[in-house]
Order: C-alpha cells, then structure tokens, then sequence
C-alpha cells in the first residue's frame, strides 16, 4: 500500500523538489500546506498539480487557533504521514495530537548536535570537523524526536 504524504513548506521547496523528483513508487504526495503565500514551494507543488493550501500565521489573533486550522486542513487530506520539508515553525499540540509519531522533520545537522532554525551556521560557528542531516519524528520539543536516519 502506498503511503499518502502531506507536505509542509516555508520556502523554495527544494526538499519537496526531491521528494517529487524521488521515486514515489512507496507514496503519493497527496497535499501540499505553506505558512505564507508568494514562495516557490508553492510554485513547485502547483506544477505539478498537487493540492496546495495556505494557512498563514499571520492571520489568526491567537497561535493555538493557528495550530487547530492547520491540524484540520492536514486532517483533510487524510494522510498516513505529514512531512516537514523546510517548514520553519513549531507544530503545536492540535497537530502533534492528530498526528502522533506520524510527523517527519529533515533538520540540517546531527541531531542531538545544533538543533533549531540555524543548525548550520551553529555547528560551523561551533567549529565542528563533521556534520550531517537528520531525518526524524517530530514531538513536542525542538528537534527532540526520535531519530530515523542520519547522513
């Protein structure tokens, strides 16, 4: 059985480019969610035809009315997994409760090492000798999941 994935994007949706660009023999993507109009992720997902809906932020007087919009709108496309692909904000309880252990987040560095919004630059800073991606699920802390796969 193939694996419905949604999508999440903040912005030039290249890891959505490579999820599209991948052979999607085990998923469809299914849906593709932006916290902002006017980005390339959304361009890409619209090339190709995919559903694509915006649930701004910036348009709702309280983040937890935010957080239960986007837990609806994701439920719709009723997936198997949703999948953070340079999507920059933390998901909130509405989300993780509708999708426990079914979120997975790319994150540019060695988890445990350098998590939140500026793994690279932190681990350069740092002066490290080697650094990688992390592939995991997503949980009420940033960048704390359990780890899937690192490169």
């Amino acid at each position: 059985m193939r694996s419905r994935i949604v999508v999440l994007v903040s912005g030039g949706g290249t890891n959505l480019q490579a999820l599209l660009d991948a052979d999607q023999s085990v998923y469809d993507i299914v849906g593709v969610v932006a916290d902002r109009e006017g980005i390339a992720g959304i361009d890409r997902s619209r090339a190709r035809g995919i559903p694509t809906t915006i649930v701004d932020p910036t348009a709702f007087a309280q983040r937890s009315d935010w957080d239960a919009e986007l837990a609806h709108v994701l439920a719709g496309f009723d997936p198997h997994w949703v999948v953070c692909a340079g999507f920059m904000r933390i998901l909130g309880p509405d989300v993780l409760r509708a999708f426990p252990q079914r979120i997975v987040n790319t994150h540019p560095a060695l988890l445990p090492s350098f998590p939140g919004a500026h793994g690279v630059r932190d681990a350069l800073d740092y002066g490290v000798g080697l650094t990688g991606c992390t592939v995991h699920l997503v949980d009420e802390g940033v960048d704390t999941g359990p780890i899937l796969a690192q490169e």
